[in-house]
């Protein structure tokens, strides 16, 4: 007997059992929903891409002093494969333009990351809900 267990989460978890009722296996499949909050604390003009794990980007965020946080949601499903990437310029990002500052992590779960941009870098403030591992994992332990 095979039986699926829809979490609202959208995780699927399938049991198998033989005849005796015993379980014989289990199959977990992630997925993520990630709010990534972006903080400017800087009056210096910088911009800011992100490249998610599967290799997509962002569009360019102009930060010059307004201090307006950009939000951005990342969703999908087993988003650990590869890190998701924040990058810094302070020249518009174009071909041959090199990041001033750049900030990775593997991240994976269901909650809320903060992003601080300053004029020389950015880096991972804090975080909820998430398991981040291998990069700028911020100042959150959990």
């Amino acid at each position: 007997m095979v039986k699926d267990t829809f979490f609202e989460n959208c995780c699927i978890v399938r049991i198998s059992r033989k005849k005796c009722g015993k379980v014989s296996s289990i199959i977990l499949v992630k997925s993520c929903d990630i709010l990534v909050n972006i903080e400017p604390q800087t009056f210096a003009k910088v911009y800011v891409q992100a490249t998610f794990y599967n290799d997509t980007k962002s569009p360019v965020y102009t930060f010059d002093g307004d201090q307006k946080t950009e939000k951005i949601r990342l969703k999908g499903m087993i988003c650990s494969l590869k890190p998701t990437k924040f990058d810094l310029y302070t020249k518009y990002p174009a071909a041959g333009v090199k990041p001033k500052a750049t900030s990775s992590a593997f991240l994976e779960g269901y909650g809320m990351v903060n992003y601080i941009v300053l004029a020389d870098g950015i880096f991972m403030g804090a975080r909820a809900g998430v398991a981040c591992s291998i990069g700028d994992c911020g100042a959150s332990r959990g």
